[in-house]
């Protein structure tokens, strides 16, 4: 991927099929910059993901490429102590090289009025408590701690649900 550079443009899209490994290369990369070293597991953790999608939005730079994406799955397809009929923003993820544009409020915000158009109330996420930029930006827009934390069952670190409500963001 080429770096990006500031004076490119971004276009928002929905994820397609053949987007899919793209993404998950993108993810895969985007974990590894985060947690320092790449870990085992995290493409197949991801993979199926695309499969139980509710809505994708994937963000491409005009010169580089895709540069990040974000995916809700399914209510119900996360934790048992997830709100029941809340889709779940599994993936959201920037390239490194890409951070710090805004690219990730912008996915965010992108995915959860898609999901109130769709109908849904609220959604749920699930954010390394020690990941503080992505906590920062959750509780930034109005995402709230839900539950207790837990482990994260691949990385085996603390881990914390969010909930958004929606139903404010459905007559924009």
């Amino acid at each position: 991927m080429k770096n990006p550079s500031a004076g490119t443009k971004i276009k928002y899209r929905d994820g397609a099929a053949a987007d899919i490994e793209e993404c998950v290369a993108l993810w895969v990369d985007a974990c590894r910059a985060r947690d320092g070293a790449a870990v085992v597991g995290v493409a197949e953790r991801a993979r199926p993901k695309f499969g139980s999608s509710e809505c994708w939005i994937v963000a491409e730079d005009t010169s580089a490429g895709l540069v990040g994406f974000g995916l809700a799955t399914r209510p119900g397809s996360g934790l048992v102590g997830d709100p029941p009929g809340a889709p779940v923003i599994g993936l959201l993820a920037v390239a490194p090289g890409a951070q710090g544009r805004g690219l990730g409020a912008n996915l965010l915000v992108a995915l959860t009025n898609e999901l109130a158009l769709r109908g849904h109330v609220q959604s749920v996420l699930h954010v390394l408590a020690d990941h503080h930029t992505a906590v920062h930006l959750y509780e930034k827009m109005g995402w709230r701690p839900l539950g207790e934390p837990f482990l994260h069952s691949l990385l085996r670190r603390p881990s914390q649900a969010y909930v958004r409500d929606l139903h404010d963001l459905g007559a924009r």
